[in-house]
């Protein structure tokens, strides 16, 4: 991908420039992330500052280490709730993410209750038939979009399956995801307690299953018949970390999805190659996390005075882990550019993060992975673009820009599609 072209250095008052790098670009969406810039930052200023105030980690060591220490660096949405920071939310409405330890800790054995790879593995019938049909769907139209047909309606689906919910809740997933509310709380400006539509869903079925004679066993039971510390789990902080099973689970996910689904598109023999050999599919959905990570960066809050790779750090200083340039780190991977299923650790990446705050839901979101690309490699010869089509680039984050494609189905595939000779050795670069 190239470089953005605007200058990446600032000048100090003794006149010596300082590099600088902003992830929060929203250019990056259109022109792609400048890694080459990237490249350069973690040579030269593996901790740089950023335009908005931050530090930006750059290396993998140091990035890996900063998500270690959740007493130091404490994980921090506020921002994209609209807010200063944590500070400006009520306790009750902290995400499990932002919840200082040990009572992270305690909550996180209800998610894992739910989401962890023991309770995982028991969804897979249904993310199959989830996937299948959609491609089903997708066969019987001329021209789809991958994004919006496929990779942001399965997490929705999947999720309102495991949540036991209403038949428009993956809709309005959709919905929330798109328009930015799934980011939201009740103290964000412009919402307000009682106003928020996605909490005031959770709210509304909890209800239900509170008239009930018996609770069905389901994640709203594990929240509710929780004790930590001998007392339940209000009826906000409930409502709070179902909301975040959502933001995670159907936002960030998307994400992931849709970089696995573009990058085969857009690399025919990469397709091929999986399609003739099922047994690099874990490599390839481990690569695609490693080089097309959903998530390029994600804030925490200094708690304290501190100091790492040299620079020093201020208790309410913003720190930015930067996930995109640590999984192409030139000291952990060889060749780090290049997109390869043979690399010998293949989850060696921190695309989900790492340390006591590693992803709770990683297993759900490679079962989801897996199977979405199984069913399109089953049931597909082939994907092609669509002329004079623009794409978004690779990794897009989190955007949601379209992805035509025209599928053609295994049956009606030309002879031969899936048997034309191919160097092994390539999987393509789209960049």
């Amino acid at each position: 991908m190239s470089a953005v072209s605007e200058p990446r250095d600032r000048v100090t008052g003794a006149g010596e420039p300082v590099i600088t790098y902003d992830a929060r670009d929203p250019g990056h969406a259109e022109r792609g992330v400048p890694f080459d810039h990237l490249a350069r930052v973690r040579r030269e200023a593996p901790v740089c500052p950023s335009p908005h105030g931050a530090w930006y980690l750059s290396r993998f060591s140091l990035v890996a280490e900063a998500l270690r220490d959740v007493d130091t660096y404490r994980s921090d949405l506020g921002v994209l709730s609209g807010l200063a920071g944590v500070e400006e939310v009520p306790p009750e409405e902290l995400f499990l993410s932002e919840i200082s330890e040990p009572r992270h800790r305690q909550i996180r054995r209800l998610f894992n209750a739910t989401f962890g790879p023991h309770r995982s593995a028991e969804f897979e019938p249904t993310v199959r038939a989830v996937c299948r049909s959609l491609v089903d769907d997708m066969l019987r139209a001329d021209i789809v979009d991958l994004h919006a047909d496929y990779a942001l309606q399965i997490p929705g689906l999947v999720m309102a399956h495991i949540m036991e919910l209403p038949a428009d809740a993956p809709a309005l997933f959709m919905e929330w995801s798109l328009d930015g509310t799934i980011m939201k709380r009740p103290c964000s400006p412009g919402v307000g307690a009682g106003r928020h539509p996605l909490q005031n869903m959770f709210s509304d079925q909890l209800a239900i299953r509170r008239r009930l004679d018996e609770m069905p066993d389901d994640v709203f039971r594990t929240l509710t018949e929780a004790r930590i510390d001998g007392e339940p789990l209000t009826e906000q902080e409930v409502v709070t970390q179902l909301h975040f099973m959502v933001q995670a689970g159907v936002h960030t996910t998307r994400g992931a999805l849709t970089h696995l689904v573009q990058r085969l598109l857009v690399d025919p023999v990469l397709f091929d190659r999986l399609a003739r050999d099922r047994a690099l599919l874990p490599n390839y959905i481990e690569e695609s996390l490693r080089v097309d990570a959903p998530v390029q960066m994600t804030s925490r809050r200094c708690t304290k005075e501190t100091a790492i790779d040299g620079v020093a750090l201020h208790a309410g200083d913003w720190v930015e882990m930067g996930i995109a340039s640590a999984n192409r780190d030139e000291d952990v991977y060889d060749d780090p550019e290049s997109f390869r299923l043979d690399r010998p650790q293949p989850r060696n990446h921190l695309a989900f993060g790492t340390g006591p705050h590693v992803c709770p839901g990683a297993a759900l979101a490679r079962m989801e992975g897996t199977l979405a690309v199984e069913e399109l490699l089953e049931r597909v010869a082939r994907m092609e673009t669509v002329p004079d089509a623009v794409y978004p680039p690779l990794p897009g984050s989190l955007g949601h820009h379209p992805i035509p494609a025209r599928l053609v189905p295994v049956d009606h595939g030309r002879p031969g599609d899936r048997d034309r000779l191919t160097d092994p050795s390539h999987v393509g670069d789209p960049s």
